[in-house]
């Protein structure tokens, strides 16, 4: 693996080269020998489709390219039994181990450091307003100037009340105004079936409650529990969304100042149980 050599196509390589030539070279500079510059393995690997983002037309393409353009050199051809060898060629101005680093040097062992404001021998150049002996500008913190955050008491008021705080404590007393997440106009609902001896539970929650709201108003809370305790007496019921398809079908409540209808006088004959005959010759003929 050649990582000195990445290193130098990534810096010193030909600017001529496009962005594909260059990721392939970059590739091919992994699988060099630094010193040799020649790479050890196939070009066809799967490795370097990957790395180079190409597909095996395109493979050939560039570096067909870049050997037109001198980047690179075939050394071996590929045959039967070996693969193709490539060897990059030196750029003009690499930054390898050869060639001293261009950087300045005021950082070596040999140069002292230039900036004299952290030598032993000078005064820092900070200001001394938080030395020992210079008092604290910032009046607020002075012990004889109060905190108007602090009441005369001497006790903070604190930011967040604990639940120790007699205001959290009344918070928590507060009873649900929803009654469990309930709403109050289904409440009737939901104690009429539960009276009934009918437990089941009640998955709705914030809008999914507006459906049974819309069927109390439409049909009565009276023929909603009537309707559950029917259905829930032929089959064990667990949810009360069992008994929405039902609920929907109820008629409406009859309107405002609807009379019920007249029912027939029954007459002054009571009515009697059967009693056998008393006579016996009755059954003769089968009856």
């Amino acid at each position: 693996m050649g990582i000195r050599l990445i290193v130098e196509v990534l810096t010193s390589a030909p600017l001529a080269l496009t962005h594909r030539e260059k990721l392939l070279l970059v590739v091919l500079a992994e699988d060099a020998n630094d010193d040799t510059r020649t790479t050890w393995n196939s070009v066809e690997r799967p490795e370097v489709l990957r790395g180079a983002k190409l597909s095996r037309s395109q493979l050939y393409a560039v570096l067909k390219s870049l050997t037109a353009k001198g980047v690179i050199a075939k050394t071996v051809a590929g045959q039967k039994n070996g693969t193709a060898k490539y060897r990059i060629a030196p750029f003009a101005d690499p930054q390898c181990q050869g060639i001293p680093d261009t950087d300045a040097p005021s950082q070596s062992p040999g140069i002292a450091d230039t900036d004299s404001a952290q030598r032993p021998g000078t005064a820092d150049t900070e200001r001394d307003s938080q030395c020992p002996e210079n008092a604290d500008t910032d009046a607020s913190q002075c012990q004889e100037i109060r905190d108007v955050s602090v009441p005369e008491s001497g006790t903070p008021t604190p930011l967040n009340p604990s639940t120790t705080t007699p205001l959290a404590s009344k918070q928590e007393s507060q009873p649900d105004a929803l009654g469990y997440g309930i709403p109050e106009a289904a409440r009737p609902l939901v104690d009429g079936i539960t009276a009934a001896g009918i437990y089941v539970r009640w998955p709705f929650e914030g809008n999914t409650w507006f459906p049974i709201l819309s069927l109390i108003q439409k049909s009565g809370v009276t023929a909603m529990v009537d309707h559950a305790v029917k259905a829930a007496s032929r089959t064990s019921v667990e949810s009360a969304k069992y008994f929405l398809k039902g609920w929907s079908e109820l008629p409406p409540m009859p309107a405002a100042g609807t009379e019920r209808p007249r029912l027939h006088a029954v007459g002054s004959q009571r009515h009697k149980p059967f009693e056998p005959p008393t006579d016996s010759s009755v059954y003769a003929n089968g009856f």
